[in-house]
């Protein structure tokens, strides 16, 4: 009985969703279209957020560091004009295993907006600007791990602009 209840409860919640979804909504200054999406144009005068100006993005670093759950590495990154010259980046994750990221196995396949370095296997390696830090963080890149598991621990390296010092 009880389990029938239940089933009764959740039908009833999930046809009052249901029906909730086929409501008409409009939201104040935006004109729905022929197909009832409502969307503001992008070049609305009164839009507050802008586009960030592209600008080229420059870092010369040695830095290491150890984080409270006691991973630790070290990173030497020479990054002039947005092009990366020189990139050393050595992570260790006690108990689970060691990544080591070199530029000698990679390629620059952008410089702007951000900087993508392609590797083997399809490993790539993204680095952007965002307010006072530097972001180097590591996609598909399993077999610059050892153990090959250890990739799924990562954690994109932070580097502060203005000391550049790591997290």
């Amino acid at each position: 009985m009880l389990a029938v209840l239940r089933r009764l409860t959740v039908a009833g919640l999930l046809a009052g969703l249901a029906g909730c979804s086929l409501l008409p909504v409009e939201l104040p200054g935006r004109q729905p279209d022929a197909g009832g999406i409502t969307e503001r144009p992008a070049s609305d005068a009164k839009a507050r957020l802008k586009p960030m100006p592209l600008r080229s993005l420059s870092l010369n670093t040695q830095c290491s560091f150890r984080d409270e759950t006691g991973n630790f590495g070290k990173a030497t990154v020479n990054i002039a004009n947005s092009r990366v010259d020189a990139l050393k980046v050595e992570l260790t994750m006690p108990k689970r295993g060691s990544c080591r990221y070199d530029l000698a196995s990679f390629r620059q396949t952008q410089a702007l907006p951000s900087i993508e370095l392609t590797g083997p296997r399809n490993c790539r390696i993204h680095i952007w600007e965002q307010a006072e830090q530097i972001t180097v963080a590591f996609a598909d890149c399993h077999q610059m791990c050892a153990p090959s598991s250890a990739h799924d621990y990562v954690w994109p390296l932070l580097i502060d602009k203005a000391t550049g010092q790591c997290d």
